[in-house]
Order: structure tokens, then C-alpha cells, then sequence
């Protein structure tokens, strides 16, 4: 597994909004498109996170270190 691949997509999903919602709907073009290399492994084990936690994560953190 590339762990800096999976730690710049879930960093970004927590401090991404727009990034987020794209990767809720479509992580592996999401991830491609953001330059993120992720093994097929990887993306069947990040399309099974539920998103909506990390929004919540997101609303925990500054707004200084996230995207709004």
C-alpha cells in the first residue's frame, strides 16, 4: 500500500469540502484527477469509508487548515 497516497486522500476529504463531495461520488477519477496514486486495494477500502463522518471530523477543525 502507498501510505502517502491514502494519507493526501483522507487529509484532503477532511479538509476538502468540494473535494469531498466529488470523492463521495466518484473516488478513483477524484483521486486520479487530484494526482493521488492509489493500488486497487486502496480504493476498495477508501469507497467503503462513509463520508459523512469525515464532514463531521471537518466541521471539528479550524477553518484556518480546511477548504470551505
Amino acid at each position: 500500500m502507498s501510505q502517502d497516497g491514502v494519507e493526501r486522500f483522507l487529509g484532503r476529504i477532511i479538509t476538502d469540502a468540494d473535494f469531498r463531495t466529488r470523492a463521495a461520488q466518484e473516488p478513483e477519477k477524484t483521486s486520479a484527477m487530484a494526482g493521488i496514486t492509489l493500488s486497487r486495494e486502496e480504493m476498495a477500502l477508501l469507497e467503503c469509508i462513509d463520508f459523512k463522518l469525515f464532514a463531521q471530523v471537518s466541521d471539528t477543525i479550524s477553518d484556518s487548515i480546511r477548504r470551505i
